[in-house]
């Protein structure tokens, strides 16, 4: 993406042409002790309920939340205990909030790394090996490939994870599903988009990540998770990205996920894109209650469209079958 960056950079804006832009919000400071939002008296039912979470190196963002039940999301984020590793602080995290742990009957878990590779749908084994062509395991000794299927669109998507922070979450939540972000967010746009859909484009705004997703008449166009820093970043990427497609201006770009990023870019792509506009909220999930306007989008998402494939593989593979 930084080669495509570099040679349209005469095309693309500059901080200069339209001022300065404040950096994206800082994360919350950690806290010295363990954050206990979500305990288990919070809920009578976990049976009826859900549990989708997003886990990332610093923090973990919950959503409990029941389809039978009006008003009844529960939506925190959690950040892990200053000092802390990511697996101690994700067992921390987990286990100093007991609502987690309840039965509930469904359990995602969105794993954030932009150690990420979109591929022609294939089975596990050859995913992986692709997946390892790029990212060698030698980088991060003791990593996981999970390799998750979306065969409506041709594609599978393979990201890593940390083996032991894999190991602790398949102990602790045996019927786990494991995703990358952009699984939800694949399989939601394109069934929001069955026809007429080449050159839509989907931005997600988390934090200081950035999702891209370029629907083609059958297969992605664009697939893709990037790093911000600031919300000339993302400005960047999404119309480098654009120009290497070659997409008209009267294509679309729907943006979801932070408010306050989103309001700086929107102008500025419009400058470019003619059709520039946020995400349609979901209706399906405005019964949910009020805490799902702040959920990450992502979560939002992901109970709306269920797996391509079932879980008893876990669409895992480890390390070393890749090699």
């Amino acid at each position: 993406m930084q080669e495509i960056i570099d040679n349209n950079f005469d095309r693309l804006p500059t901080r200069q042409s339209y001022g300065i832009l404040d950096v994206l919000p800082a994360s919350p400071a950690k806290k010295n002790s363990i954050e206990v939002k979500m305990t288990a008296d919070l809920i009578q039912q976990p049976q009826i309920w859900q549990l989708l979470m997003e886990a990332s190196s610093d923090r973990l963002a919950a959503v409990a939340f029941s389809p039978y039940e009006n008003h009844s999301m529960i939506f925190e984020e959690l950040a892990y205990k200053s000092g802390d590793g990511e697996l101690r602080g994700l067992e921390n995290t987990v286990y100093n909030n007991s609502l987690l742990l309840a039965d509930f009957s469904k359990v995602t878990l969105l794993y954030d790394t932009l150690r990420v590779l979109p591929v022609p749908e294939a089975d596990d084994s050859l995913a992986c090996s692709i997946f390892r062509s790029v990212y060698p395991s030698q980088e991060r000794p003791g990593s996981n490939v999970v390799v998750n299927h979306i065969p409506e669109l041709d594609l599978a998507i393979c990201s890593e994870i940390p083996g032991d922070v894999e190991n602790f979450l398949r102990r602790t939540f045996p019927c786990m599903n494991i995703e990358h972000p952009l699984v939800p967010l694949c399989r939601y746009f394109s069934a929001k988009h069955p026809v007429r859909r080449s050159g839509k484009t989907l931005v997600n705004l988390r934090g200081k990540r950035l999702d891209i997703i370029t629907l083609g008449d059958r297969a992605p166009l664009t697939v893709g998770s990037y790093r911000m820093e600031e919300p000339m970043d993302a400005v960047y990427y999404i119309l480098a990205s654009r120009e290497s497609l070659r997409l008209p201006e009267t294509d679309e770009i729907m943006i979801a996920g932070d408010r306050a990023t989103r309001a700086a870019i929107t102008p500025i792509l419009r400058r470019y894109v003619r059709y520039v506009m946020p995400a349609i909220f979901p209706s399906a999930m405005f019964r949910a209650g009020k805490a799902s306007l702040s959920a990450p989008f992502e979560l939002i998402v992901s109970p709306l469209v269920p797996p391509a494939k079932p879980i008893d593989e876990y669409h895992t593979k480890k390390t070393e079958t890749c090699e």
